[in-house]
């Protein structure tokens, strides 16, 4: 296999280091836009129901700063996929892991939030395991469409009834300090299902073996009928791999945007973005039989992503407790009726 020369190496990290200031700064002008929104009373309920979502999502496009974040996100997807084309995913991913550098002085600086020391340790922690895991020498994507079936199934089945779980919990705790943290990791499940549905519709458009055509985009909604009309098996997961791509990232907004507007950013993306990490990496470790050349070096990275996301979600529960007091005693201060009781 020939390497990649320096000016096409400098190409697709310096489009990678653009896709991810985008990304990242896209995320901190949602958030704004989330705040912006909720003083005016629009605020994502997903206990609601859909029809309730698309008219919320509906209203945050009418908020500046919102639609500048997903505006800039949109543009972000352009790079990414070029900068993969050009220099892989192994180099693609590691890079855009360096993102926090750009996040988190902007939250800091946009949205005037502050975290402490072990919370910065912790983000510091997530930032560097991608990286660690690029240098593991995870191996290429061989992929089987028969004989991976049974694994994926099995994997669907445990990854959405995780979801399942925390997004019931977070309805039951409806109001309460924990219920922003479960309702991100439902979110942040299916947020990193869609990533692991987009390999597999990579790798089947791989092995149609029909390269890209101007076609292409209508075969990705509509294989189903390339499949019945003549075509290879590949196609039938052309079309499964896009709809459940389709699905998953879909369905994940309210619940992470969601996520975003109940905690504070700072927490709440790291805790989404090492998620999107893991459960892929699980899945090409166990559906897409992928290995490591260096496997200490990616147990290590794991280890570092868990013990930071444990960290960071006790503390945003500890933020969110305390904003939850704050606000009772701000309720009881200004109301004299309750004052009058409680010094009775």
């Amino acid at each position: 296999m020939s390497e990649i020369d320096l000016a096409t190496a400098i190409i697709g990290i310096s489009l990678a280091i653009f896709t991810t200031l985008c990304f990242n700064l896209g995320i901190v002008y949602q958030k704004k836009g989330l705040k912006e929104a909720k003083l005016k009373g629009i605020e994502i309920k997903t206990e609601e129901g859909f029809i309730h979502i698309l008219k919320t999502f509906g209203k945050l496009f009418s908020v500046r700063s919102w639609l500048i974040g997903a505006v800039m996100g949109i543009i972000g997807w352009f790079p990414y996929i070029i900068s993969i084309g050009i220099v892989g995913v192994l180099v693609t991913e590691p890079v855009m892991a360096t993102g926090f550098i750009f996040f988190v002085p902007a939250a800091m600086k946009i949205l005037k939030e502050r975290v402490g020391i072990i919370e910065y340790i912790a983000i510091g922690l997530l930032t560097i395991s991608p990286i660690l895991i690029g240098f593991a020498g995870i191996s290429d994507v061989d992929l089987d469409l028969y004989e991976f079936v049974p694994s994926l199934i099995i994997f669907l089945a445990i990854s959405l009834s995780v979801c399942i779980i925390s997004l019931t919990l977070a309805k039951k705790k409806r109001g309460k300090s924990i219920e922003g943290l479960f309702i991100m990791f439902g979110g942040a499940i299916l947020f990193a299902l869609g990533g692991s549905a987009t390999n597999i519709l990579a790798q089947a458009l791989i092995q149609t073996g029909e390269g890209f055509h101007w076609y292409t985009i209508f075969e990705l909604p509509f294989g189903i009928f390339w499949f019945l009309f003549g075509g290879t098996y590949a196609h039938l997961w052309v079309f499964l791999g896009f709809w459940m791509m389709a699905a998953f990232n879909i369905s994940s907004l309210p619940y992470y945007q969601g996520g975003f507007q109940k905690g504070k950013i700072l927490i709440m993306y790291p805790i989404l973005d090492s998620i999107a990490l893991l459960l892929p990496i699980t899945a090409g470790l166990f559906v897409f039989k992928q290995t490591f050349s260096n496997f200490p070096l990616f147990f290590i990275a794991l280890i570092c992503s868990v013990f930071a996301t444990i960290v960071l979600s006790k503390y945003q529960a500890a933020i969110e407790t305390m904003d939850t007091i704050i606000s009772d005693i701000d309720k009881v201060d200004n109301d004299p009726t309750k004052q009058s009781i409680d010094l009775e």
